[in-house]
């Protein structure tokens, strides 16, 4: 019984609870094994959503050990870059989810460039993590260059995917490359910027809590923008294929849109259905990017809320056992 309060194994189990009813529904979704509006989706949902005040409540009056420091909640710091945590995740899954596919069909690339592609942010925004890092040491803060910086190099980047998409025949890929490496640099300085500003926030022990929060939230936005990036191609995608083929190519129009691109791309370019295809997947980039674009304002107060915090502190000195 000790150990059972000692770890708070039924907070635990609330939290867990919460999240899994909360997201699990998306993820149902995007599998086409629920829909919107459906009793078992809109069950989950609002279960999940109140087991998080029931969490609250249980680790501020019941609780004797609390599972997640309850003075973490009241850090306007770390409510900051939750914030920032769900908007970079729910802005990146809506343009990346089908982002192979669409270079592959649009611009012709094979699958292991197209896989090249992809990998551009990856890469750079690791890349610039360490020039972020050398800069950070120098100037000791880190709120303004991510609200000076980053999130208008991330918005920058976004915005651009809405009007860089291949209309001009996939001859403008350098334009598409341009927009991933402004993603990168701006996601690159905010990552870092966020998981810096909220450990700030907070003493040593409270460091490995703080990251498993934004994690968490993390999750949460990955798994909403995965869910509006498949509600928008299952809406967008055969009404912008149809739009380009003669009525009644509704078989047509189904095999484009079941198969992806490895059904699109066994047509040549010219013909009346790699048209359809390429139409269908600018279509759905483009308000991919728009959706990308738009949750990124949600970083706007995620960041404001942030304390410019000296990160020049000094650490207890001694050994930790």
């Amino acid at each position: 019984m000790h150990y059972f309060h000692e770890f708070d194994i039924v907070g635990a189990l609330i939290l867990m609870a919460a999240f899994v009813l909360f997201l699990l529904p998306f993820s149902l979704q995007t599998n086409n094994r629920v829909t919107y509006g459906s009793p078992a989706f809109i069950a989950m949902i609002v279960i999940g959503l109140l087991l998080f005040p029931v969490f609250a409540v249980w680790e501020k009056y019941v609780a004797r050990t609390h599972f997640i420091r309850w003075e973490l909640f009241r850090q306007r710091t770390v409510i900051g870059a939750c914030m920032v945590a769900v908007a970079l995740q729910f802005s990146f899954y809506c343009w990346d989810q089908y982002f192979n596919q669409f270079l592959q069909v649009v611009y012709g690339l094979s699958y292991s460039k197209a896989g090249y592609m992809v990998q551009i942010y990856t890469v750079g925004s690791c890349f610039w993590g360490v020039v972020l890092g050398l800069w950070v040491r120098y100037s000791r803060h880190v709120k303004y260059e991510c609200l000076c910086f980053g999130l208008p190099l991330a918005f920058l980047g976004a915005g651009l995917t809405i009007h860089f998409r291949g209309q001009g025949g996939g001859d403008d890929i350098g334009y598409v490359v341009m927009c991933q490496i402004f993603i990168a640099f701006g996601g690159g300085t905010l990552v870092i910027g966020h998981q810096v500003a909220a450990m700030a926030s907070c003493d040593r022990e409270g460091v490995p809590m703080v990251l498993a929060l934004l994690g968490l939230f993390g999750s949460v936005g990955q798994a909403i923008g995965s869910a509006v990036i498949a509600a928008v191609y299952n809406k967008v995608y055969p009404e912008a294929a149809a739009s380009k083929l003669p009525a009644g190519s509704e078989t047509l129009v189904n095999e484009l849109f079941l198969g992806g691109a490895a059904s699109a791309v066994k047509y040549a370019f010219g013909t009346p259905e790699r048209i359809a295809a390429n139409h269908a997947f600018q279509e759905v980039q483009k308000w991919g990017g728009v959706a990308a674009t738009c949750v990124l304002i949600m970083a706007i107060p995620g960041v404001g809320l942030w304390k410019n915090y000296n990160l020049d502190k000094k650490q207890n000195k001694g050994t930790v056992f």
